[in-house]
C-alpha cells in the first residue's frame, strides 16, 4: 500500500514539473515560433519585392532596346539618341546588376557609335572592377576596351590586360587572342603573330567569321614576307 503511495505521489510532483516547466517556458517558446514566422515572411518578402526588381528592370531594359531598334539609320547623334543613353545611364545606376551590367555595355556601345570613347572607356572599366558583378561581364568589359584601344593604348598595358583573359580561359579567349595577334603584328612579332592566327584558324571553338580573319591574316602575313 505504501509503495503505491509513494509511487502516487511520485506522479503528482513529476507532473507538477511539467505544469511548472510548461508554464515557464510556454511563453518563450510561442515568442520564438512567432519570431520565426516574421523572419520567414521578412525573407520571402525580401525575395519577392528582389524578383518585382529585376522584372520591372528587365522590361524597362527590353523596352530601351525597342526604342533603339526603331531609330533611323543616321541617329548616331541625334536628341532621341541621347535620351536612350540617359535611359541607360538611369538603368545602370539604379538596376539589380544582372541588368545593370547589361545596360552599362549597351549605354557604352552606343557612345562608341558616338566617337565617345572616353566615355565608354569609362564605363567598362567601372564594370571592369566591379565586385558584384559576374565575371564574364568584367571580363567583356575588359576585352571591349582593349578591341578600342589597341592603336592608342600603351603596349605594355594592352599585354597584360590581354593575359588576363587569355590566362583565365574565359569565354572572351578567342576574341582576346585575336586582339593579342593584332597588337604582335603591330609590334612587329611576326612569329608570335601567325602562331596566334593558325591556332585560331583550325579552332573549332573560335566562330566561322574569326577562323575566316585568321586564315585571312595568315595569307597577308606570307604575302608581305615574301614581298619584303
Amino acid at each position: 500500500m505504501s509503495e503505491d503511495l509513494y509511487k502516487e505521489i511520485d506522479a503528482d510532483i513529476r507532473m507538477e514539473k511539467l505544469h511548472f516547466f510548461l508554464q515557464r517556458y510556454a511563453k518563450v517558446a510561442i515568442i520564438i515560433i512567432v519570431v520565426g514566422l516574421i523572419v520567414f515572411g521578412l525573407v520571402q518578402f525580401k525575395q519577392w519585392q528582389h524578383r518585382k526588381t529585376i522584372i520591372n528592370a528587365s522590361t524597362s531594359y527590353l523596352q530601351v532596346l525597342q526604342q533603339i531598334s526603331m531609330l533611323p539609320p543616321d541617329s548616331k547623334n541625334n536628341k532621341d539618341l541621347d535620351q536612350i543613353i540617359e535611359q541607360l545611364n538611369q538603368l545602370s545606376n539604379h538596376a539589380p546588376q544582372s541588368v545593370r551590367a547589361l545596360a552599362q555595355l549597351k549605354q557604352a556601345s552606343l557612345l562608341v557609335d558616338q566617337k565617345k570613347i572616353e566615355e565608354a572607356s569609362a564605363i567598362w572599366e567601372s564594370l571592369r572592377f566591379d565586385k558584384t558583378a559576374l565575371p564574364d561581364f568584367r571580363n567583356l568589359a575588359n576585352l571591349l576596351w582593349i578591341e578600342n584601344h589597341l592603336d592608342s593604348a600603351n603596349v605594355k598595358v594592352l599585354y597584360n590586360r590581354i593575359k588576363e583573359l587569355t590566362n583565365q580561359k574565359t569565354p572572351w579567349y578567342v576574341l582576346a587572342s585575336e586582339c593579342e595577334a593584332m597588337l604582335d603584328l603591330k609590334t612587329g612579332k611576326l612569329i608570335e603573330a601567325k602562331q596566334i592566327f593558325g591556332r585560331l584558324s583550325a579552332d573549332v571553338n573560335a566562330s566561322p567569321e574569326i577562323r575566316k580573319r585568321a586564315g585571312m591574316m595568315l595569307q597577308i602575313i606570307a604575302v608581305n614576307k615574301k614581298g619584303s
